[in-house]
């Protein structure tokens, strides 16, 4: 029996144009750092990467109530491993270089994916008179490419596609500025890092109930007093209601309902009172709450790192501080979207020990290293975090098991 494969495993959010989450793309990376991609080049490494990946994910965690993009080949469409996967919830990314002749074998088992599985298709770099046109049944969605050609090229792809009844993707939407671009251009769907850029704009920024939140923050000058928190929280419905949701849908709950503010911060405690009131900021205090990728990717992320402290420092008994202050670095790292400003400027109003200040400014000490690797995850950065967990000593697999994990702790809360 071989052994099992290694990988790296990046999912990047697809939103609609007002910023709903909709769905990941999957990307793969070798314990090494390289990116396997569904090539002929890849191809062996990739599907040994998908095979495994299927074998272990929690795909409700995963997903979040959304969709996965996942690159195929010819190979991987073969294998058999699609059929582990979950139905009505798979994009089958088919590029025109893994096609190859649309013979009766290939058509007919996507055919089949479609029947029993419900696995529609993604045209990846979509063209004019485009051979996979004739798989149109089985498509949902054209990716075009929405910044190397003209704009009036551009367009009239993106009319083709709509006459097709097909959604229009647009990738690598880095920026906010291209992203609002984009989508008034006609776009559908984005994909990219633009969720964690601040804007001027209201769509962005944080809600009046994320800006008591974040004013409760700057104020409390990192000594928050229960007392004070108790009268503010309640004071305000909304921040009410998703704090007792907040809390009820975690561990703190236990056995036992939590049905009063003044109850649930005698559990949280003022030690741990600012993460929690981070973790609101983003489910409350941002539009789209749980459903944008803002809050998936920020709690994700901060966990992901609160995991990985402990798990390194299990014997260490100053590791329960430390894994706080790793959740508070990774929820941080996102709080200057909300605020529309850069990051330094946006965490200047609190008071944070040494070490996460030069971790999220300078990405120094354990915390500022576990953040940048944290960031390549999510970004799909492969070759700066093979370096990054080979210096924390941190193993692939030990990093998907953790990502597993973190992934089923915000499960909990949408």
């Amino acid at each position: 029996m071989s052994e099992a494969a290694e990988f790296f495993l990046s999912r990047q959010p697809i939103v609609a144009g007002e910023r709903r989450l909709m769905g990941w793309e999957l990307a793969f990376g070798s314990p090494a750092g390289q990116a396997l991609t569904a090539t002929e080049e890849h191809s062996g490494a990739y599907l040994d990467a998908v095979l495994e990946f299927s074998k272990t994910a929690s795909w409700d965690s995963l997903l979040c109530g959304g969709r996965a993009v996942l690159p195929i080949d010819r190979r991987l469409v073969f294998s058999g491993v699609l059929d582990l996967m979950p139905r009505n919830r798979m994009l089958l990314a088919l590029s025109p270089c893994a096609l190859g002749e649309i013979d009766k074998g290939f058509s007919n088992r996507l055919y089949k994916l479609y029947s029993r599985r419900g696995a529609r298709l993604l045209f990846l770099d979509y063209q004019r008179r485009d051979p996979r046109e004739q798989l149109l049944d089985l498509a949902e969605v054209a990716q075009i490419d929405a910044f190397g050609q003209d704009a009036e090229a551009r367009q009239r792809l993106v009319r083709r596609a709509q006459r097709r009844n097909l959604k229009v993707l647009a990738s690598s939407v880095e920026q906010n500025v291209d992203f609002v671009r984009i989508r008034d251009s006609g776009f559908d769907l984005l994909l990219g890092q633009s969720y964690s850029e601040p804007s001027d704009d209201e769509e962005t920024q944080a809600t009046p109930d994320g800006r008591v939140l974040i004013q409760l923050l700057v104020e409390a000058r990192g000594e928050l007093e229960v007392d004070l928190v108790t009268r503010r929280v309640e004071e305000n419905e909304a921040l009410r209601t998703g704090l007792l949701r907040l809390v009820n849908s975690l561990e703190l709950a236990r056995s036992q309902k939590i049905e009063s503010i003044s109850q649930a911060l005698i559990l949280v405690g003022a030690q741990g009172l600012s993460r929690w009131l981070n973790l609101l900021l983003f489910q409350v205090g941002s539009h789209h709450g749980t459903q944008g990728p803002l809050f998936r990717v920020a709690a994700s992320r901060a966990r992901l790192m609160e995991l990985l402290v402990t798990s390194r420092g299990a014997d260490d008994p100053g590791s329960k501080e430390r894994s706080e202050s790793a959740f508070l670095v990774g929820i941080l790292s996102l709080v200057h979207v909300l605020l529309g400003t850069d990051r330094k400027t946006a965490i200047a109003g609190l008071t944070l020990p040494d070490e996460m200040g030069q971790a999220l400014t300078d990405y120094k000490g354990e915390l500022g290293r576990l953040l940048r690797m944290s960031e390549c995850l999510d970004g799909g950065q492969f070759a700066e975090l093979a370096e990054i967990v080979s210096e924390l000593g941190i193993g692939s697999r030990a990093l998907w098991s953790q990502q597993c994990e973190a992934y089923d702790w915000v499960m909990k809360m949408i």
